[in-house]
């Protein structure tokens, strides 16, 4: 005869008794305990087996591909959604949030001077050394290819804030060095980056740099870096970093 007491004899017990205690939770909260309750407790090894398959598991499923069908549902169907929305947060309220909102809109949509001009409208004030926007207008500018003026942006907000650090700032910076042909000035600001960016990007672009500088030897130890550090590295990492990776060993190898 099933009692409390035999499910505690054994660790599959034990594991019975937490789903039981679960099921009936969840039937509880939810408000299915008729007919449920009957099943666990009738049913005491199945019970709470069937409740958990029928009802918690599809439950779960449901919340979260749910969620992510009407996002991309919605993505689908109105891709412009978000862009007017913004649009119209500007026109009704115009604060720097939501021109901050609209330039990312604009960036996503590639129109890079567009989100350079709403930034601008921004950067007025007290705002006028917000480290966002500048971070913001640095890599608005820079993906316009104007790399004086991202450079311009950030050398801006390093002397509003010398203590502002921020990797992907800090990468824009070297890049908008080495878009101007700034290309020893680039390469110090790498030097500097590498160590503390989480990733391999700026570890391959510093070895592209030497590579286009005619620094074959150089390059090549730093792809080897790229390449041993991803050999050793977590799956999820490995997968992160595949682009970095593949441009590392193509160069090797050529």
């Amino acid at each position: 005869m099933f009692s409390i007491f035999s499910l505690l004899s054994s660790p599959i017990g034990l594991a019975a008794l937490a789903l039981l205690v679960v099921c009936v939770v969840h039937a509880i909260r939810t408000g299915n305990i008729f007919p449920w309750i009957y099943v666990m407790v009738f049913l005491p090894g199945i019970g709470p087996l069937i409740y958990f398959f029928m009802v918690i598991v599809p439950e779960l499923a449901r919340g979260r591909a749910a969620q992510r069908l009407k996002r991309g549902a919605a993505r689908a169907i109105d891709p412009n959604k978000d862009f007017r929305a913004a649009m119209r947060e500007v026109e009704m309220v115009g604060s720097v949030d939501a021109k901050r909102a609209l330039a990312e809109q604009l960036m996503q949509r590639g129109l890079f001077n567009e989100a350079v001009e709403v930034y601008e409208s921004a950067l007025t004030g007290q705002f006028a050394s917000d480290p966002a926007l500048l971070v913001g207008i640095a890599r608005a500018r820079f993906s316009a290819g104007d790399g004086e003026g991202a450079q311009a942006a950030l050398d801006a907000l390093q002397h509003a804030d010398p203590k502002f650090v921020s990797e992907d700032a800090h990468l824009i910076y070297a890049r908008a060095l080495e878009l101007q042909g700034k290309e020893s000035e680039a390469l110090d600001e790498y030097r500097r980056l590498v160590p503390y960016f989480a990733g391999e990007e700026a570890r391959t672009r510093m070895a592209m740099l030497l590579d286009r500088l005619g620094r074959r030897d150089e390059a090549r130890a730093v792809y080897d870096q790229v390449v041993k550090h991803l050999d050793g590295a977590p799956a999820r990492y490995r997968k992160a970093q595949r682009q970095w990776g593949d441009i590392a060993k193509n160069a090797i190898r050529a």
